[in-house]
């Protein structure tokens, strides 16, 4: 399974940004939802999680989620076959 992520922030950059399987395993620990259902019931919160939780990984975000949701303006899924 692949995700992608496209996050724009306030400052008017924007990110892609791959989901890979330790996030999703995360994600499923924090929210108690399997991955698979992400579509069914999804909410924005998850996508930033995803996101955030994968750009941590990257090291390249140190503040916490709720700070780091601050920056952002918006973020939507990219088709992976199309990049």
């Amino acid at each position: 399974m692949r995700m992608q992520l496209e996050v724009e922030f306030v400052d008017g950059t924007k990110k892609d940004v791959a989901i890979v399987m330790s996030d999703m395993v995360k994600f499923e620990s924090e929210f108690s939802l399997s991955i698979a259902k992400l579509g069914q019931e999804m909410k924005v919160t998850h996508l930033l999680w995803l996101a955030w939780s994968a750009l941590t990984r990257l090291k390249e975000v140190t503040a916490g989620f709720d700070a780091w949701v601050e920056t952002v303006t918006s973020i939507g899924a990219v088709d992976p076959k199309a990049s």
